[in-house]
């Protein structure tokens, strides 16, 4: 508004001034020149001239390059990825060199361990005791095939291994018998019939050296004691040794 209003003074002025030169030229002869006046305002910019001729390429550069670093430290291990697919099978290897031939089978060197006997005693066997077989079943036989005796009733095993046991037992109306590997009862068997009968079972046993096996008589039985009429039999053998 300033500028708008020094303007338009200065315009007055101008025009005072070309007036009174007007009415000096009319009164005189020659007049003095009037002063230039100000400046206009700017026009508008122009519009865009046409697009020039592209220039001439410029001078490459230099690369300056400077000398390698040290190594870094080194990062922490990654994430392991994930499980690839199953690669193909490989060609099948070269036969491998025949092996040692082994030594002949010979059973005589195989390790045995076995007993069988029968019971020759007129009392009853006491409840939850080892029943006493006291007798060799084939007394005849040549000392490497009696096999083993029992102690106190009870097998004692020597040789580690898979065993096999089996007993028959006779009794009148009732009989209940029990395996017992040391105090662990692995098999009871109990019949019952209206008069005479005998009675039968068998197991397999994992023994260890020293693991002692015996069979016997529960509470719930009539086992028969007359040596004449009865047939009490008391078997076991090693299958195959697991050392």
């Amino acid at each position: 508004m300033a500028l708008w209003w020094l303007s338009c003074s200065t315009l007055a002025l101008l025009l005072l001034a070309h007036v009174i030169s007007v009415t000096t030229q009319s009164s005189c002869s020659a007049g003095i020149a009037g002063i230039p006046g100000i400046p206009g305002t700017h026009g508008p910019n122009g519009k865009d001239g046409p697009k020039g001729e592209k220039g001439d390429p410029g001078e490459a550069g230099l690369h300056n390059r400077g000398q390698k670093g040290e190594p870094g430290l080194r990062g922490p291990p990654g994430r392991p990825g994930l499980k690839g697919d199953k690669g193909l099978s490989g060609p099948a290897g070269y036969a491998g060199r025949p092996g040692v031939k082994g030594s002949p089978f010979n059973p005589s060197n195989q390790q045995r361990s076995f007993f069988s006997r029968k019971r020759s005693i007129p009392q009853v066997p006491e409840v939850d005791t080892a029943i006493d077989f006291n007798d060799e079943i084939l007394p005849d036989l040549a000392p490497q095939f009696k096999g083993e005796t029992l102690t106190n009733g009870s097998f004692i095993c020597s040789i580690k291994g898979i065993y096999f046991f089996s007993y028959h037992i006779s009794a009148k109306s009732r009989v209940c018998l029990k395996l017992v590997k040391n105090d662990e009862s692995n098999l009871t068997l109990c019949d019952i019939s209206e008069g005479f009968l005998v009675t039968s079972g068998s197991a397999v046993l994992q023994l260890n050296p020293g693991d002692a096996v015996s069979l016997q008589a529960t509470r719930f039985n009539n086992i028969m004691t007359s040596v004449s009429s009865t047939s009490h039999t008391f078997t076991g053998f090693l299958l195959f040794p697991t050392e």
